[in-house]
């Protein structure tokens, strides 16, 4: 039993008053896809977890298996632990006895963590900062696509904040968001988007596992959901060469006794804050570094361009949306820092574990802070590009920065996916400049 008694008798009376009959075990590939099981309630709360192949870590985004230096076929691919957190149990918003459960990976021998488990190095960095005197709020900000059944936008022009179109999409969409609130993911704001049937939805700020929980969640959801209105879903980061892409905005900031210190103005700098001047100088000290964990797959270096709202550059600005990471201050309780840079097909536990990590450094290291961008980035030349492709992000990734974040195993065996990833693209795509198939088939059904 790994578990606090009063924890698991917290979650029994649940099971109880909501007639729980099964719950979903979820853990979470490297690719960022939810994984996991189906456990009848009985066995769950006997507190066992389960066992599951410890290949899940390091297979392609089709479950493809090859060799690394985490698992092949000498070693026979055994199973590793996993052991289910109820500080994340939910009773499921979008059917009836039903629960969700997030899981943490454990060594079946030692119990100690899986060196691959992105959940795991997010504790870790929190814990760095708990230990720094900070906690760690956070809301990710993510866009999708919707689909017809057989997979055509549900429309075709460019509305952005319509509320026609919005009202059109409602019947789903306030499916959605129930099912997102009865499951305890409180939304603030859905939207039309500025690509063909695209949506953005704004969940709610707080703590920073809570959100990292509620994003993977998210997508859950909003896919089971699609699916009962006879739709398709993804997350794909450039489903459409010449239209929108989707993104994964990263907003943060630190909070000490439950208030932003980001908010408290202690010197006279355009920021006003220390600390958050601190953070944001680390994020921007470890951009190009942790360009791969927020675009991990081919296609989204194809949303990485120019005026596309996704940067291409290392930079900074006050509420600004052509930058690496937009500054909002001025807004008391809500002063952050918003990282512009992820896709939302990425792993939200690797991106929130870089962000914080880059941010923490930054305040031991308190780096010199460059200048922000007034107007147009794009045509200014002082600014540090960032690769424009998966073989750039590739050579940027492997550094002292990540290895202290992510664990020498992570780095290793993530740059050899990638470096697959990479020869699999060249070796089975048709080189063209638009979206490929192999990439559509790869990717859009399931990321």
């Amino acid at each position: 039993m790994f578990w606090d008694p009063a924890e698991r008798d917290r979650v029994a009376a649940l099971c109880e008053e909501f007639a729980v009959h099964t719950v979903e075990c979820v853990i979470v590939d490297t690719w960022g896809m939810a994984r996991g099981k189906r456990i009848p309630v009985k066995q769950f709360l006997r507190g066992g977890g389960y066992a599951i192949a410890n290949v899940i870590y390091t297979w392609d985004p089709t479950c493809f298996i090859f060799a690394t230096p985490w698992v092949d076929e000498t070693d026979g691919f055994p199973d590793m632990h996993a052991v289910p957190d109820l500080s994340s149990f939910r009773i499921a918003g979008w059917t009836d006895g039903v629960a969700i459960v997030m899981c943490d990976t454990v060594d079946v021998h030692t119990h100690e963590p899986i060196a691959m488990d992105a959940r795991n190095m997010l504790k870790v960095q929190l814990a760095k900062a708990a230990q720094m005197g900070f906690g760690v709020d956070a809301a990710t900000e993510l866009e999708c696509h919707f689909f017809t059944e057989d997979w055509k936008p549900l429309y075709d022009d460019i509305n952005c904040y319509s509320i026609v179109r919005g009202a059109e999409m409602e019947p789903f969409m306030l499916d959605i968001r129930e099912s997102l609130r009865k499951t305890d993911i409180e939304v603030e704001a859905c939207n039309v988007e500025y690509g063909p049937g695209q949506t953005e939805i704004n969940l709610r700020y707080g703590p920073m596992m809570k959100m990292a929980d509620d994003t993977v969640y998210f997508k859950y959801i909003v896919r089971l959901v699609a699916k009962r209105h006879g739709l398709n879903v993804t997350f794909m980061a450039k489903p459409f060469l010449q239209e929108a892409g989707n993104g994964m905005h990263v907003h943060q900031s630190l909070t000490r006794e439950g208030k932003n210190v980001f908010a408290e103005p202690d010197e006279d700098s355009i920021l006003g804050n220390t600390t958050m001047r601190k953070y944001l100088t680390g994020l921007l000290a470890h951009h190009k570094e942790l360009q791969l964990i927020a675009t991990p797959t081919i296609s989204g270096y194809k949303r990485v361009q120019d005026y596309s709202f996704s940067p291409t550059q290392v930079t900074w600005g006050l509420d600004h949306r052509l930058v690496g990471v937009r500054c909002i201050v001025g807004a008391g309780a809500g002063n952050r820092l918003e990282a512009r840079w992820a896709a939302a097909d990425a792993n939200p536990y690797l991106v929130l574990a870089g962000c914080l990590g880059a941010g923490l450094d930054g305040l031991e290291h308190d780096y010199e802070l460059m200048d922000q961008v007034v107007g147009d980035p794009h045509v200014d030349d002082r600014w540090e590009r960032l690769p424009g492709d998966i073989d750039g992000a590739i050579a940027n990734f492997d550094a002292p920065f990540t290895r202290q974040v992510f664990g020498d195993t992570f780095v290793e065996n993530f740059l050899i996916m990638q470096q697959r990833e990479a020869q699999e693209f060249a070796d089975n795509a048709q080189q063209s400049d638009d979206v490929s198939q192999w990439e559509i088939a790869r990717y859009r059904a399931v990321i």
